[in-house]
C-alpha cells in the first residue's frame, strides 16, 4: 500500500468535525440523501464519517489556489472549482486577466457549462468586455468559419417555450430540432431568424453543434 493510501485509510478512521467552510453547503437531494456541494468540493453522498478525509482535501484545494494565484496560472485557478462554480470564479479573478485571457477562459467556460441559460444576465454583461479581444473566443479553425459568414446569417434555436430567446444558436438546423425535442420528444420548438453578422459574438464548432453566440 502506497503512502497515500495508508494516509486516506488513516484519515477515514479519524473522527472530525466538518471545516467550518463546508458545513453551510451540506445540503439533501429530493430522496434525502445528504450531499456536500462546496465551489471547491462535490462530495455525493455526503457522510460525517468521512470529515477528515473532506477537509485535508480542502485545505489542500485551498493552498492550490493560492499558488495558482501567485503562479498566474488563472486557467488552473477557475477550473480547480466545480463546474457550476467556474463562472463566479472567473469573475473574481477578471481583473487579474489580460483582454486575451479574459475571452480565452470565457470560452472554455462557455463550452464546459450546463447552466448559460441561468447565468444570462451574467454573460450578457461580460459579452461587452474587452471586445478588440474577442476573436479569442474562437479558434483558428472556428474564425475561418466566422468569416466566410454571409453578412445576414439564418440560424436556428431549438427550444422549449420558455427559452425561444437566448444567446445560443446554430447554423444546423437539424442540430436545433434536436435540442427542442432532447427533453420533451415532439414538444420543443425551432425559432428560425435571420441576424447580421454584427450581432454574432463568436462561431465556435467546440461541441460540434455549429454554434452561433450573438448579443442579446
Amino acid at each position: 500500500m502506497s503512502n497515500g493510501s495508508k494516509e486516506m485509510m488513516a484519515l477515514l478512521q479519524t473522527e472530525a468535525d466538518l471545516h467550518q467552510d463546508l458545513t453551510p453547503y451540506v445540503t439533501s437531494l429530493g430522496s434525502g440523501i445528504p450531499v456536500l456541494k462546496h465551489p471547491l468540493l462535490f462530495h455525493i453522498p455526503y457522510s460525517d464519517s468521512m470529515n477528515a478525509f473532506i477537509n485535508k482535501q480542502y485545505e489542500q484545494r485551498l493552498k492550490m489556489l493560492d499558488k495558482y494565484i501567485q503562479d498566474k496560472k488563472y486557467d488552473s485557478y477557475i477550473f480547480l472549482h466545480e463546474r457550476a462554480y467556474r463562472l463566479q470564479a472567473f469573475i473574481d479573478i477578471e481583473e487579474l486577466l489580460t483582454g486575451e485571457q479574459f475571452w480565452e477562459y470565457l470560452a472554455d467556460i462557455w463550452t464546459d457549462s450546463e447552466n448559460i441559460w441561468q447565468n444570462k444576465s451574467i454573460y450578457k454583461k461580460l459579452f461587452k468586455k474587452h471586445l478588440e479581444h474577442r476573436n479569442r473566443f474562437m479558434s483558428e479553425e472556428d474564425k475561418k468559419v466566422f468569416d466566410s459568414l454571409p453578412e445576414q446569417v439564418k440560424i436556428y434555436r431549438g427550444h422549449q417555450n420558455k427559452n425561444k430567446i437566448g444567446f445560443s444558436y446554430t447554423t444546423n438546423k437539424e442540430r436545433a430540432e434536436w435540442f427542442a425535442n432532447r427533453f420533451n420528444k415532439g414538444n420543443g420548438q425551432v425559432y428560425e431568424r435571420v441576424v447580421p453578422k454584427s450581432k454574432i459574438i463568436a462561431y465556435t464548432n467546440s461541441r460540434s453543434e455549429q454554434e452561433i453566440i450573438i448579443s442579446i
